[in-house]
């Protein structure tokens, strides 16, 4: 004999539905067709002791490369991410979490700044 719920508790048919139930909803208000944007990968080029592009426009979740093709070692350093030392012809990937926008500085040459916007 099955056992019968006293209330207490969903069932776990109860629970799927009510999941199924929330997805549906997340995806309808993202409009017909519409699915949530997947992560992108931009690249910040390091080279003639400059960031290209200077200032770089992302969206949270996405990852950011900084990529050196200076004979020598930089830093992407800000209030939100460090580097360390990318050494000449390496690379740092930093993946975005917190939205705002975040000024940043080479440490080894100061003169170097950037400006990352995360949305």
């Amino acid at each position: 004999m099955p056992r019968r719920s006293r209330g207490r508790s969903p069932s776990k048919a109860t629970r799927l539905t009510a999941v199924a139930v929330g997805l549906g909803a997340l995806l309808g208000a993202l409009g017909p067709g519409a699915t949530a944007p997947s992560p992108v990968t931009h690249t910040v080029v390091v080279e003639a002791t400059s960031f290209e592009p200077a200032t770089l426009t992302v969206r949270a979740g996405d990852a950011v490369v900084w990529a050196n093709r200076d004979p020598f070692p930089h830093t992407a350093t800000s209030k939100a991410f460090d580097s360390s030392v990318i050494p000449a012809d390496a690379s740092w990937t930093y993946t975005t979490r917190a939205r705002g926008t975040f000024d940043y500085v080479c440490t080894l040459h100061p003169t170097m700044k950037g400006t990352l916007r995360v949305e």
